[in-house]
């Protein structure tokens, strides 16, 4: 059989070939050399440390602290938890030995059974933190538990501490707000640290509240875990097992410090839970310059398990809501400041005006009354004629001097030059509606009483008692005075703010008789349920009816301020979606809240 010579070009391409396999053999070789020896602590332009990597997919952590900064109130007590001893359980090959007496010491010590516990610990996964109750989180360990955990010398747990960041009986919760997940927004606001790894899509930022606000400085440096290393046959490391890994840097994480009084508010609370507040709001604000002393919402949520459907997490203090005749206020300062209303000139009231359905609270009437003693009774009749002297401009420009139509939360630059608003998705107040005809008089005298489209925060409301205290000069309240290093040095500080308004302000001649008369609304008017309270008050009631589906419901308020001879606050309350027919609950309410505030007064 005669044997085919291969031609020169056959020839050739059968030597390119294997020259070409060859090649790709040196390649993968070299390649192979580079990964395991030569690049093992900087592979890729990333600088990917593959040593570092293949201890890592052994490694077993737990974050205890994610670095976020602190939320303190005014006297640097903390809002958002603290730091508490914990016990880490980590998952290690069942063949380790744990010795069965040890076990049943550990039980004894974590006052719980041997069920429990090996219920616990023989199914984890995942390094774990030993809790007693249903919600996960950690369960403090006294120092005592401590101590006696170390002597046992046990492999598979360790106590270290872990932050509590929303610890159980939290306060201002709503205010302070929450942290979680959301991709979207990381993508948006974070987009450079995401290239630059500083943090995950799936990293958790402020999701409301100061939490959210104040993000960009709470996030820190890195958090801190407690990792336990293993082999592959899931056993514990000699010398490597359980390791602390946190950042290295001392000025971290930073402290908010807010205007709030951590036991003025825990107070305050308690006594809405105690009066079983279903749905409402209380605003404390230190009469000198306006900064918030307490802000609290109900209902109330749990910042660890956010229903974000459910609105509980809310802030109701910075929702616009009917006001009802606290709006009068408004009204009567329009006529005080334009002369329209002679002070000893009465106004006849029968019960009802004879036109548009309009009529009082009072169905048989108040018979004649003066401006002043029209605002101390609340009498809708008074403020419905008051109101055919005044224009929808000109109570639209009172309600600006006033601060009840715009946002007042403080706003401002700051070091980083970016535009700060302090108050998570604060509401403006609203006089009419989009398409409510302005000149329409039966319109506006439903608006002089503050039902038809009028609606304003209970911030808002508090506050324009701030301006009237100080002579028509209203103040943007602050929540967060300033921000400070881990350290205590200074990084941020936000001064009080004057609140300007185009329009200019009330003057200091109207602003003091609206004082005086809040005070007959109490001697003398709708408010005398205050009398008996440690402070002498003045203030403003007011009920607004409010349709909530196919209910008719009320929103219950009472604003003003104490002590009446020298004021230290200025407080709202509003008291929403209540029966028509239920008790009054907003000035108990009021008084309890000065109540306390008296209280806090005397033992500072």
């Amino acid at each position: 059989m005669r044997v085919k010579q291969l031609s020169p070009l056959e020839k050739r391409r059968i030597f390119l070939v294997l020259f070409t396999i060859i090649l790709l053999f040196i390649g993968i070789v070299g390649k192979l050399f580079w990964i395991q020896i030569a690049a093992t602590e900087s592979y890729s332009s990333h600088d990917i440390n593959l040593l570092k990597n293949s201890v890592i997919q052994r490694q077993k952590a737990l974050v205890l602290d994610s670095g976020r900064g602190e939320i303190l109130d005014r006297d640097l007590k903390p809002l958002t938890g603290k730091m508490i001893k914990s016990l880490i359980v980590f998952p290690i090959n069942s063949k380790t030995q744990v010795d069965s007496q040890q076990v049943n010491q550990l039980v004894r010590i974590l006052q719980t059974t041997k069920e429990r516990w090996l219920d616990f610990s023989s199914h984890l996964k995942e390094p774990q933190v030993w809790s007693t109750i249903q919600d996960g989180k950690a369960t403090a360990l006294s120092a005592a538990q401590e101590s006696q955990i170390r002597m046992l010398n046990l492999p598979n747990v360790k106590v270290a501490e872990m932050e509590d960041r929303y610890p159980t009986g939290m306060t201002a919760r709503q205010l302070i707000g929450f942290i979680g997940q959301n991709p979207d927004r990381v993508m948006s606001i974070y987009g450079a640290d995401l290239e630059k790894g500083k943090l995950a899509i799936t990293s958790k930022i402020g999701g409301a509240g100061l939490e959210k606000t104040f993000d960009l400085w709470l996030r820190g440096v890195g958090e801190t875990s407690i990792s336990y290393f293993t082999d592959a046959g899931k056993r514990p490391l000699a010398g490597l097992d359980a390791r602390m890994i946190a950042p290295d840097n001392s000025f971290y994480p930073v402290k908010l410090v807010t205007t709030l009084d951590g036991g003025i508010q825990q107070q305050i609370e308690a006594l809405m839970d105690q009066m079983q507040i279903r749905d409402g709001a209380v605003v404390v604000q230190d009469a000198v310059q306006g900064d918030i002393v307490a802000m609290a919402s109900r209902p109330n949520y749990e910042p660890t398990q956010v229903d974000l459907a459910s609105n509980n997490w809310s802030n109701y203090a910075l929702k616009a809501t009917a006001p009802g005749s606290i709006f009068k206020t408004v009204v009567a300062a329009a006529a005080l400041d334009e002369g329209v209303v002679n002070p000893k000139e009465t106004f006849n009231c029968e019960g009802a005006l004879g036109k548009y359905g309009f009529t009082c609270w009072l169905r048989g009437g108040h018979g004649p009354l003066t401006l002043e003693q029209g605002f101390a009774q609340s009498c809708n009749i008074v403020f419905a004629k008051v109101m055919q002297r005044l224009t929808a401009a000109k109570l639209e420009s009172y309600a600006h001097k006033l601060g009840v139509l715009n946002e007042v939360g403080w706003t401002g630059k700051t070091d980083t030059k970016q535009i700060l608003h302090q108050l998570d998705a604060e509401e403006s107040g609203q006089l009419f509606g989009a398409h409510t005809p302005h000149d329409d008089e039966g319109v506006l005298m439903q608006t002089a009483i503050g039902q038809r489209d009028v609606m304003l925060t209970p911030l808002q409301a508090s506050n324009m008692i701030v301006t009237l205290l100080h002579d028509g000069k209203g103040y943007s309240p602050r929540v967060v005075k300033e921000i400070r290093y881990q350290t205590d040095r200074v990084m941020e500080t936000f001064s009080p703010k004057v609140l300007e308004s185009e329009d200019g302000r009330v003057s200091a001649a109207t602003s003091r008789t609206l004082l005086n008369w809040m005070k007959e609304v109490v001697t003398e008017g709708t408010g005398q349920g205050l009398k008996g309270a440690k402070w002498q008050l003045a203030g403003k009631s007011g009920t607004a009816q409010i349709q909530n589906g196919k209910q008719e419901k009320v929103n219950q308020w009472f604003i003003g301020y104490g002590p009446a001879a020298s004021p230290q606050y200025a407080v709202s309350v509003v008291v929403k979606n209540l029966n028509p027919s239920e008790s009054n609950k907003s000035i108990p309410l009021f008084k309890g809240v000065m109540n306390i505030l008296a209280s806090g007064s005397s033992g500072r």
